[in-house]
C-alpha cells in the first residue's frame, strides 16, 4: 500500500497575527468569525481532511497561543458552525474512545485519504483514514489484529505504536474489520 504525502500546515507567530486572534477570539462580529472561517479554510486545505481539535490548536497556534482555551473554542466552533451552513466545509463525527469531536474537509476534497504519518499523532489521525489504511493492509496480511497493527507500524515508519494509540486503534479496527 501506498500512502499519499502528508503535508503540514506551518505557521510561526508574528505581532500581527498575536494580535489578531485575541481581537477575534475577543471581538464576536461576522467581520472576526469570517476571519477565523478563513483561517480553519487554510488548515483544512492543507492539512485536510483534519479533526476539528487539531485545526483549532494549529489555529491558535499560529496566533501565539501556546493552549487552545475555551474561549478560543467555543469561537472556532461557532465560525465552523457559519462555515458549514455556508457550505465552505463540510463535517461529519469522527469518534474515538474518549469523545467525538468533528472531521473536517473541504467541499473540493475527499473525505478519505490515506497519508503519510508526519508530525502527527495517532490521535489526530481521522478514524475513517486509519480504517481506509487498515482495511487495505488486510488485504495482504488478513484480518488478525496484530497482524494488521504491525504492518500499520512498518507502513508509517514507526518502530513501534505509542502505547497511547493502542485503545483509538482498537476502537477502528472493532468498526472497520470487526
Amino acid at each position: 500500500m501506498e500512502l499519499a504525502p502528508f503535508t503540514p500546515y506551518m505557521s510561526k507567530p508574528t505581532d500581527e497575527s498575536r494580535r489578531s486572534i485575541t481581537r477575534q477570539i475577543m471581538i464576536a462580529s461576522d467581520e472576526t468569525t469570517e476571519q477565523i472561517v478563513q483561517g480553519l479554510i487554510q488548515i483544512i486545505a492543507m492539512e485536510g481532511p483534519i479533526l476539528s481539535t487539531r485545526a483549532y490548536t494549529l489555529y491558535a497556534r499560529k496566533g501565539g497561543l501556546m493552549k487552545l482555551s475555551a474561549t478560543a473554542a467555543r469561537r472556532f466552533s461557532a465560525a465552523l458552525k457559519k462555515a458549514i451552513i455556508a457550505g465552505k466545509i463540510s463535517m461529519e463525527l469522527d469518534t474515538d474512545e474518549k469523545h467525538t469531536q468533528a472531521l473536517l474537509w473541504l467541499p473540493s476534497m475527499n473525505r478519505v485519504n490515506a497519508r503519510e504519518y508526519g508530525n502527527r499523532g495517532f490521535d489526530d489521525i481521522p478514524a475513517s483514514e486509519l480504517g481506509e489504511v487498515m482495511f487495505e493492509l488486510a488485504d495482504e496480511v488478513g484480518t488478525d489484529k496484530a497482524a494488521v497493527y504491525q504492518k500499520l507500524t512498518e507502513l508509517y515508519g514507526l518502530k513501534q505504536l505509542p502505547k497511547s494509540a493502542t485503545a483509538r486503534l482498537d476502537l477502528v479496527f472493532e468498526q472497520y474489520l470487526g
